[in-house]
């Protein structure tokens, strides 16, 4: 059989890629590219591009700041449990050391107080002289009672009594230096008169008692003047009417009754409590200065002895009377309002002299467990919100609850600055 030969097929010279496009196809790659082109320029705007770099750097310079400027506040709730008293009388003892004593403590502090008023009467007067000294104790570390009407005599042979008993403290370190122990005392001439009147200026030595010539102590205890002696005269003096006393000094112990509780609450150490009504003030006159021929100042002098509790021992004491198996932890007493404790008076008026005082509670207490805040915040410096909560099972048995806030709010670490994370406590009351 013939083979046919296939010839009528005619293979184009020319590329498929040579094909012409038409012309309405080659404008629109055009416009394309023209449009592609003309986005990559609005694109590459200097402007936009600054703008987007300004941004960016704002952005970055705020987290920066943020973190910079970042902090944390804890706010703890601290386990607690309320105790009761229905009544209850209970002995305390003074300064005593054993751990089953309810203990107590006395802080004595002392005010002087005066108003200037009219002077409407006149009287012939014999009155002593009187002025404050400070008695020194540079002779033992042992306190010293001196009993009343002890006797100071001054460099100039005058001599001068105190009108009650004071203690005047041992010696005492502080900063490594031995110091003498000392107290304040109002002193009243030995006679009335002028004579007896003494300027700080014009005293030259410091006072003796002569009631220690012969003994050691005369050269270990001495004093010194605090305020010029005045109020000395024989003869006619203008006078403050009975009334107008009487309203004068009302007035007058109400201003020395609140600097004394000033005085009190500022000198009260740290974890100590003074229960209301817990403390005695004691009024007495001090005489009278003469401010020109129709004006007197009348003054008078504050005692406040105060009866105070350690806090701790007392949480101690009551924690393990009241609350059932006490984990014996570090405890504090809370009183609340509610919480009514009774002196008896002849108790306060003798505080002090007795080492027995007793005590009547009514209401509700709290029992605090404590926590080392410091502690705390070390534990949590650059800790994560994560690692935070793990840390809290250490302080499961003191606290009862923790929230934390940081700033900003969006950060979740605690900063590495100890000084910016601050410890607050709920209000218990």
């Amino acid at each position: 059989m013939a083979r046919k030969i296939i010839n009528d097929i005619v293979i184009s010279k020319k590329s498929i890629r040579q094909i012409p496009l038409s012309p309405e196809k080659k404008k629109k790659g055009d416009r394309e590219l023209r449009k592609a082109y003309s986005w990559q320029r609005k694109s590459l705007n200097p402007k936009l591009a600054i703008w987007i770099i300004a941004v960016i750097c704002l952005l970055a310079l705020f987290f920066g700041l943020s973190l910079v400027f970042s902090s944390a506040t804890v706010i703890i709730t601290p386990r607690t449990e309320k105790i009761s008293f229905n009544n209850e009388t209970y002995i305390t003892k003074l300064d005593s050391s054993a751990q089953t004593d309810l203990s107590f403590e006395v802080l004595n502090v002392k005010q002087t107080e005066g108003q200037v008023v009219e002077a409407t009467e006149e009287k012939e007067v014999s009155q002593k002289a009187s002025g404050k000294i400070v008695i020194y104790n540079n002779y033992s570390t042992v306190s010293q009672r001196l009993i009343n009407k002890t006797r100071f005599e001054a460099s100039n042979g005058k001599v001068y009594r105190i009108n009650s008993s004071v203690i005047v403290p041992g010696l005492k370190k502080v900063n490594g230096q031995t110091l003498p122990g000392s107290i304040e005392a109002v002193v009243y001439a030995d006679q009335a008169g002028e004579d007896y009147n003494l300027k700080l200026a014009d005293l030259a030595g410091d006072f003796k008692i002569p009631g220690f010539k012969g003994d050691p102590r005369y050269q270990g205890f001495y004093a010194r003047l605090k305020t010029d002696i005045t109020g000395g005269l024989i003869g006619k003096q203008r006078i403050v009417s009975n009334d107008l006393r009487k309203v004068t000094e009302d007035l007058i112990k109400v201003k020395l009754k609140e600097q004394l509780l000033k005085e009190l609450y500022a000198v009260k150490p740290e974890n100590y409590l003074i229960f209301k009504d817990g403390y005695i003030i004691n009024y007495s006159r001090l005489p009278d200065m003469v401010v020109d021929k129709n004006s007197v100042k009348i003054n008078l002098e504050g005692n406040l002895s105060a009866v105070v509790f350690n806090s701790l021992k007392l949480s101690k004491y009551f924690a393990v009377k009241k609350i059932e198996g006490f984990d014996g932890l570090p405890t504090e007493f809370i009183s609340t309002d509610s919480l009514i404790v009774l002196f008896k008076p002849e108790d306060l008026s003798s505080l002090g002299k007795n080492k027995t005082l007793e005590i009547k509670l009514t209401g509700e207490g709290i029992i605090k467990w404590q926590y080392d805040s410091e502690a705390l915040k070390q534990d949590l410096v650059g800790k994560s919100e994560a690692d935070f909560k793990n840390l809290m099972v250490k302080y499961k048995n003191s606290v009862s609850g923790i929230k934390v806030f940081f700033r900003p709010i969006w950060t979740r670490y605690f900063p590495d600055n100890i000084n910016k994370i601050r410890i607050q406590e709920e209000n218990l009351l």
